[in-house]
């Protein structure tokens, strides 16, 4: 698969890639902002259709109980009415003129006050219940029937839910209301009066406080049963008795979008304190949110949009980039073809190009240098000496870096693996200093403060690596520190030490850094404790640096041990056979190497 992606990637010019890399891009970020809106978008509407449902159920709750308390409110004179007290307290002994004048009271009261009252009972404790109804009475054994007969006489006033009468033969379906009637003499509980009611007050209060065109509001009971809903035969039904059953009704924090009559619905519930109803508004969600429906329509304008000028512009783009590849290719070629004196068009910037260009021109010139330089050799063996002898002095330096770096990365790796993260921040800005101090383009010849400096930071690498064990000392005299020394040659010499005399030791060892003068010279010293260097060996290296001092041009690539040969090499190719690096060892004790430089005009002014 990654094979056949390559081959793909590779079949197309750049212009083309750069296209489609936009259209996926473009593609991606559409998706990514639709995703986004939509969520963002979808919450903001249930938050706020939430809220303004709960606010529009608060005015009809309020409504409600408020027409209630009225309605209760008006029937403290016929509760009081002198009539209606004998009555309750007569029992079984009042006549049929006394029951009529009673009956006569209540319909003067529904007649001068209520019209949708569809009638009033009064029941005594004892179950006599006189009845005043607008409507055809079916039989007084009708009225045990009904749900207010059955429980008791209450002690405050209570709305019963939505329930179809059972004393008449239409089908009338009415809100109850029990009050308890109390005698005006000695305040004993005396009976009830109870007054059914349609809800036309209810309905009306709903059709004003419409969400929505096709918005609307219903109540349902503690018992989960149906107390009004436009749909007039679901009245005083249980919910699972019909379609609405199939709503989730138990989320009252926030609204919610549901399938309701095959579209998507918002959903919000207020649970009422007063009678324990909950008030449920549904509203089409198309409805709320007009902008909502036309999202995915949007998107895929924005990605028409965004891909047309994509596929208009990008072109020109890419042709920006791809004209200067272009004309490097043609260069390249002349180039190939042994054309040393083209050269790349160059610009002064920071456009990545424009350095390609430079590097090329550089690279070139660096070649025909090379040749010239090759051909001129054959005439002038003394310039010949003097340019191997600069360029080994500057190829034999940055020969360092690599393997200081590879072995830093290799610690790094270590302490990935082995140690948390906290450690590796410092780890990695020490070596990225270091490693952009020996890459920096500048003189071989550096002060000595500067180098400790690096070498502070090297050790700092050493001692994240062996955290608790090594120990390094720097003892360098402050006249010392504006001293010019070869650019790295002190930290070769740690190195070195580190390797063999720490590591073997797994970091419980020192080093130590001193510098003194001697005459005319300064001796820099890296001193170690590890085991030393095992008399034959010694004697080996040794040689090896004899052979140096005698021929450092010839005999610098025959020696395996990069760190001291460099660094003698180095020294002799500058300053001479007189100085250099020595190496002194002690079996067991620990190991000792000097450098040697000329102190003399070393001084910085």
């Amino acid at each position: 698969m990654n094979s056949y992606l390559h081959r793909f990637h590779k079949r197309f010019s750049i212009k083309t890639k750069l296209t489609i890399a936009f259209l996926l891009v473009g593609l991606l970020t559409i998706l990514i902002m639709g995703f986004l809106s939509y969520s963002y978008y979808s919450s903001g509407i249930k938050r706020d259709f939430h809220r303004i449902s709960e606010e529009a159920t608060l005015r009809l709750n309020h409504h409600i109980d408020f027409y209630i308390y009225q309605l209760s409110k008006s029937t403290q004179s016929v509760m009081k009415d002198e009539l209606v007290q004998q009555w309750l307290k007569a029992g079984k002994e009042a006549s049929l003129e006394e029951q009529l004048d009673v009956q006569k009271v209540l319909r003067t009261y529904v007649a001068l006050n209520y019209p949708e009252i569809v009638g009033m009972f009064l029941m005594a404790p004892d179950q006599r219940t006189l009845a005043m109804t607008n409507l055809t009475l079916r039989s007084e054994e009708g009225l045990s029937k009904e749900p207010w007969a059955r429980d008791g006489i209450p002690e405050k006033t209570q709305v019963l839910e939505t329930h179809a009468v059972k004393y008449v033969n239409e089908d009338v379906r009415v809100l109850s209301l029990e009050m308890p009637i109390y005698s005006v003499d000695s305040m004993d509980l005396l009976g009830k009066l109870v007054i059914d009611f349609y809800l036309d007050e209810i309905q009306h209060t709903f059709e004003k406080s419409s969400l929505a065109p096709h918005g609307q509001f219903f109540i349902i009971s503690d018992g989960d049963r149906i107390v009004y809903y436009p749909n007039y035969p679901w009245l005083g039904l249980p919910r699972e008795q019909t379609p609405l059953r199939q709503l989730n009704l138990t989320n009252t924090e926030n609204a919610s979008i549901q399938e309701w009559e095959g579209r998507k619905t918002l959903v919000a519930t207020t649970r009422s304190e007063t009678t324990g109803w909950t008030f449920v508004s549904i509203v089409p969600l198309e409805e709320m949110a007009t902008a909502y429906k036309h999202t995915p329509n949007a998107m895929v304008l924005a990605f028409v949009i965004i891909a047309a000028c994509i596929i208009l512009v990008v072109p020109f783009i890419s042709g920006a980039f791809v004209k200067p590849i272009l004309h490097l290719r043609q260069v390249m070629g002349s180039v190939e073809r042994g054309d040393l004196t083209v050269r790349a068009s160059y610009q002064s910037g920071h456009d990545e190009f424009q350095y390609l260009n430079r590097s090329f021109n550089m690279m070139v010139e660096q070649v025909q240098q090379l040749l010239d330089t090759v051909s001129s050799m054959k005439l002038q063996e003394v310039s010949l000496q003097l340019r191997e002898k600069e360029a080994l002095v500057k190829a034999l330096q940055t020969q360092i870096n690599p393997h200081f770096l590879y072995n830093s990365l290799d610690i790094i790796k270590s302490m990935a693996y082995l140690e948390d993260m906290p450690e590796m921040v410092k780890l990695a800005r020490s070596l990225a200093d270091f490693y952009r101090y020996t890459a920096q383009d500048m003189n071989n010849i550096v002060r000595l403060e500067e180098e400790l400096t690096q070498l502070r930071r090297y050790l700092s690498i050493i001692h994240i690596r062996f955290p608790g064990t090594f120990r390094s000392q720097i003892s360098v005299n402050e006249k010392f520190m504006n001293c010019r020394i070869p650019k790295l040659i002190i930290q070769p010499l740690v190195e070195n030490a580190v390797k063999y005399a720490i590591e073997v030791k797994e970091g419980r060892g020192s080093i130590i850094v001193n510098a003194f003068d001697d005459g005319a010279d300064l001796v820099i010293e890296v001193a170690d404790n590890g085991p030393g260097i095992q008399q034959a060996r010694l004697a080996q290296i040794q040689t090896m640096l004899k052979q140096l001092t005698e021929n450092a041009m010839d005999e610098l690539g025959k020696h395996p041990n990069l760190g001291i040969a460099n660094v003698h090499a180095r020294i002799v190719l500058q300053y001479g056979s007189a100085y250099g690096l020595s190496l002194d060892s002690f079996e067991g004790r620990g190991t000792v190497a000097s450098i040697r430089l000329p102190l003399k005009d070393q001084l910085q002014e």
